[in-house]
């Protein structure tokens, strides 16, 4: 392979360009800085796999490809993760995909605008977080945070401020989210007086009202009120 090398490189066959493609979010720099280190190098030794194991090492590519384009050219497509939300740490925020892959520190600023999780082992419950908010697509625009309690429930809360209790279990939480956005429909529940709602209770919604009163009324799972209860 020396030898096929040597005839390569006296014909001309080194890799002189680097053409890099589908990047939008991924610094190119990061990948120039990898690709160039086979720069001169006659096209037979490039180390094709070695350079898309190195691709794959950082945080944005989802998957790489290199192949050789002569005399000169290396070709690199990248198919970067999307970013889906904002993890929120206790010291900073970080942009991730669906699957919880963290792709690099945000401000408060480029957060803005994009859900934000929280909580521990919530990377790994982002999908079913997904999957939850498309069962109520009218309630997902106003949702601004969601967080991952006891890695068994989700606390949601909106663009007013107002969390939601969601109970356990996959399909509970579905179908309490369902019911809220029905009762939302017709009580203006987001955006009025109450400051939380719980639905931890398979048939009835305690709400929290302002003046950090111990007493919440309660909805059943029809909309009405009932009676004050103790919490």
């Amino acid at each position: 392979s020396q030898q096929l090398a040597t005839v390569a490189a006296d014909a001309g066959f080194e890799v002189r360009r680097v053409d890099v493609r589908g990047v939008e979010n991924l610094n190119e720099l990061k990948v120039y800085e990898r690709a160039l280190a086979q720069r001169d190098r006659a096209m037979p030794l490039v180390d094709i796999n070695g350079l898309r194991e190195e691709l794959l090492g950082l945080s944005w590519v989802k998957d790489a490809r290199v192949s050789r384009q002569l005399p000169d050219t290396l070709v690199i497509d990248i198919v970067e993760r999307e970013p889906h939300a904002v993890l929120r740490k206790i010291d900073k925020l970080v942009l991730i995909d669906a699957e919880g892959n963290e792709l690099e520190p945000v401000s408060k600023e480029r957060a803005q605008g994009r859900l934000i999780v929280a909580g521990p082992g919530v990377g790994k419950q982002v999908r079913q977080l997904v999957h939850l908010l498309d069962a109520a697509p009218a309630l997902r625009p106003q949702v601004r945070e969601a967080e991952w309690l006891g890695n068994r429930r989700w606390n949601l809360t909106f663009k007013t401020g107002q969390v939601l209790a969601l109970p356990e279990g996959e399909k509970e939480m579905a179908a309490a989210l369902v019911s809220f956005a029905r009762l939302d429909g017709t009580n203006r529940l987001i955006g009025g007086k109450v400051l939380a709602f719980d639905m931890r209770s398979r048939d009835r919604i305690y709400l929290r009202m302002p003046g950090g009163s111990a007493k919440g009324a309660a909805l059943d799972a029809t909309g009405v009120a009932g009676k004050q209860e103790a919490e």
